[in-house]
């Protein structure tokens, strides 16, 4: 089984190695019909903004977008490959793009997006189609998951579009510094320390920002399987211990989803 890139031309993809996504698939239009949904997801990653046909896609592209390791994401890939001489062709409605992670390598993951409901009452319709979807990712150096409303629609979703906006710049580490200097790498709620900081002088707002910046940059260790609020026990990481790319909820869940 031969896989293609661009323009037919038959590639070779490393299993290890990072690729800009954008510069390996031509990807599926999306078109706009009556009762359809389109949008455009802006991304930070090296493909750039990304069109989704389903509010589930949307949701799943911004989890992804605000997970630690994710270098590329890109939608609609057109993967053409070859079975017995025959050539055929698979979209898929994700491919993600990872770093490598801890003693993890770097990954690639091919992604279906579907409602639970869905894959249940056409079981029988999707399973040649998702077979073929097995085969192309094996081939293509990745594995393939199907992510549900199920596993898309969690807390982290909220957290996620809540504290994304802080990675648009480098964090205001102040929070750290009082945290690390009065408790160590002991746990204190987001209320009990944006108390400590008032207590040294620092504005509510002032505080609360940078305690979020910390945790949206992972600074501060915080469990965002569960929402983010000032309930919420964070604490100082420890740099000197290394996390796996599993310790994020929806890379875990990636990872632990049906293939």
């Amino acid at each position: 089984m031969r896989t293609f890139s661009r323009g037919g031309r038959a590639v070779t993809y490393s299993k290890v190695g990072l690729m800009v996504l954008r510069e390996h698939f031509q990807q599926r239009k999306i078109d706009t019909t009556f009762g359809s949904f389109r949008s455009l997801v802006p991304l930070p990653t090296p493909s750039g903004a990304q069109e989704t046909e389903s509010e589930l896609e949307s949701e799943l592209l911004d989890q992804l977008a605000f997970a630690p390791g994710v270098y590329d994401l890109l939608t609609q890939p057109i993967i053409e490959y070859e079975v017995e001489g025959k050539r055929r062709t698979y979209t898929p409605d994700i491919v993600v793009q990872l770093h490598a992670s801890g003693d993890l390598r770097c990954d690639r993951y091919i992604i279906e997006v579907k409602r639970r409901a869905d894959l249940l009452a056409n079981a029988a319709t999707y399973a040649i189609k998702f077979d073929a979807a097995r085969q192309a990712a094996d081939h293509l150096g990745a594995a393939f998951r199907i992510m549900d409303d199920a596993r898309i629609r969690t807390p982290y979703l909220k957290n996620a579009r809540l504290l994304s906006r802080h990675l648009e710049n480098d964090p205001e580490l102040i929070s750290l510094d009082v945290l690390e200097a009065a408790i160590g790498f002991d746990h204190v709620s987001v209320a009990e320390a944006i108390a400590l900081m008032r207590s040294k002088g620092i504005d509510e707002p002032d505080a609360r920002a940078s305690i979020e910046q910390c945790v949206a940059w992972r600074r501060l260790s915080c469990d965002l399987s569960r929402q983010f609020d000032d309930r919420s026990l964070i604490r100082v990481r420890d740099l000197s211990i290394l996390s796996a790319r599993h310790d994020d909820p929806i890379l875990r869940s990636l990872y632990e989803a049906d293939s």
